[in-house]
């Protein structure tokens, strides 16, 4: 299992990169949703990894991502520090498992 970055930030695509982790970096919604459709066509790819301003440009395939079991997405703030913060990953466990933690 493979994880895959989509990005708008070339800041954030280069410190994923340090950590390993292969990503494309997108400027448009049309670049977005074919970055999306070779995400979901690998099947190695187990976790897609998107900036806020990505997830913003293609809301269908977010949404048609937040729906299917594979690959699980994850909004992830940008290297600017825009997006979710705070217990983001603690709420999702909670709210897809009902376990508090």
């Amino acid at each position: 299992m493979k994880f895959f970055l989509i990005s708008d930030n070339v800041d954030s695509q280069i410190g994923m990169r340090l950590a390993g982790v292969e990503g494309v970096r997108v400027r448009d919604a049309q670049a977005a949703a074919a970055a999306v459709a070779t995400a979901r066509a690998d099947s190695e790819i187990g976790i897609l990894l998107m900036t806020p301003k990505v997830a913003a440009l293609c809301p269908e395939a977010v949404s048609e991502l937040q729906q299917s079991n594979r690959p699980l997405l994850v909004i992830i703030p940008d290297a600017d520090g825009n997006g979710a913060t705070g217990d983001t990953v603690t709420r999702y466990i909670r709210d897809a498992v009902g376990v508090k933690i």
